[in-house]
């Protein structure tokens, strides 16, 4: 009886097994170099680090101060009003009251209000009525109301108030940089200056905010030494106004009719312009500047894995020319290098990340910001370590598949 014996089955080069096992050989093959290669993978995967870190860094901070860098912007836009009378009213001899003023702080949105006439001369102050030591400086005639309009701090002793200026006491207060000029450190013993010869009582020291140069080293006397006409070396009475955010200009259309109502058009206002699109190129050119130079740094990262691929290629010509010589596809080479380039990737990915959401929280905490992350960005960073890894490590697995066995196994 003829009996018919099964066809043998023909053996599989090695790479051609079914797709799943081959995947997983390719990995464990990957994974297996790697570990033989663990100072060189570490010091490649640090450049893609370096590039995620950066990114991820760039991005959170970004996020982070836009709040902070938005309320500052919409302070300067919404805070700083100015209604000054005309030369024209000024010149007929008519000024503005405190009872004018009063009339501006009682609008919507006014936060604090009151009349000023800014220093048109400088002038001899001194301690003593000669003129053996005195210092050159700015006076300006200021309502107590408008030293919260412009920003004025009392540091020592004490503001005048609408008693002094009612009562016409001739009473100053003078910067900090002026009082240190003149020697004099607090004001208890109620020392008395002189200004171009006259005498006032010095009740109280202040620091003027950095915007308000002309505040800066100068002495400031209450405003109704500027309200009446023959007074010299003041300017215009105007009115400051400090409003809400967001109240300038309706703050700016009404504080005319206020100011002076017998005749709004000759109140001239200034009103900050919407700073909102310029805000926004600030920030957006910010971060343009610093995403690019985070992908420089990905690039370099890129470069640096390619490089280091392409070395090992060279250096294990022999195993990739004995792999091919027992039956290893070109397939399976290629997919070899590629996968561990994407390991490096991912592996600087998720310490890049790490390392870029330490730095923002350092940073906010540095600068008492409150710190706003995207959680996304946690698995951004990986993958795109992933797909630097993989972008990096085509043309080595190119040139490694392109090895021949024969050739290599001779040399």
């Amino acid at each position: 009886m003829i009996r018919w014996a099964p066809r043998p089955r023909r053996g599989r080069r090695a790479g051609t097994g079914r797709p799943g096992v081959q995947v997983w050989g390719i990995v464990a093959e990957a994974v297996a170099s790697l570990r033989g290669r663990t100072v060189r993978a570490w010091l490649t995967a640090a450049g893609i680090a370096m590039g995620i870190a950066a990114t991820v860094a760039t991005v959170g901070l970004s996020s982070t101060a836009q709040a902070a860098v938005s309320d500052k912007f919409d302070a300067v836009k919404a805070t700083q009003v100015t209604a000054s009378l005309s030369d024209e009213v000024v010149a007929s001899g008519l000024f503005p009251t405190t009872e004018d003023s009063a009339r501006v702080r009682g609008l919507n949105g006014v936060v604090a209000a009151g009349l000023v006439c800014e220093s048109s001369q400088e002038r001899r102050v001194s301690r003593t009525d000669s003129d053996g030591f005195f210092r050159s400086a700015p006076v300006s005639a200021v309502e107590g109301h408008a030293l919260e309009a412009i920003g004025i701090e009392v540091v020592n002793g004490r503001a005048y108030d609408s008693g002094h200026g009612a009562r016409g006491d001739s009473v100053v207060m003078i910067d900090t940089v002026l009082a240190k000029d003149l020697g004099i450190t607090d004001v208890s013993g109620s020392p008395v200056l002189f200004i171009d010869g006259d005498r006032y009582l010095l009740i109280g020291i202040y620091q003027a905010p950095r915007s308000e140069t002309g505040f800066t080293r100068a002495a400031i006397v209450p405003v109704e030494f500027c309200l009446t006409e023959g007074s010299t070396g003041f300017g215009g009475p105007q009115a400051r106004i400090r409003t809400e955010l967001g109240a300038a200009e309706q703050v700016g259309g009404e504080s005319s009719v206020a100011l002076w109502p017998r005749d709004p058009a000759l109140v001239q206002v200034a009103v900050p312009p919407d700073l909102s699109d310029f805000r926004q190129g600030v920030e957006g050119d910010i971060q343009a500047l610093l995403l690019g130079l985070a992908a420089v740094s990905l690039v370099i990262g890129a470069v640096s894995v390619s490089n280091t691929a392409l070395v090992s290629v060279m250096e294990r010509r022999s195993e990739i020319g004995l792999r091919r010589a027992v039956g290893a596809s070109r397939r399976a080479i290629a997919g070899q290098f590629v996968c561990e380039s994407t390991i490096i990737g991912v592996v600087g990915g998720a310490i890049g990340t790490v390392i870029g959401v330490n730095v923002t929280a350092v940073v906010s905490l540095a600068r008492d910001w409150q710190v706003a992350f995207d959680p996304l960005l946690l698995a951004a960073g990986p993958v795109v370590g992933a797909l630097v890894g993989v972008v990096a490590g085509v043309y080595p697995a190119w040139r490694a598949s392109r090895v021949a066995p024969a050739v290599t196994l001779r040399s």
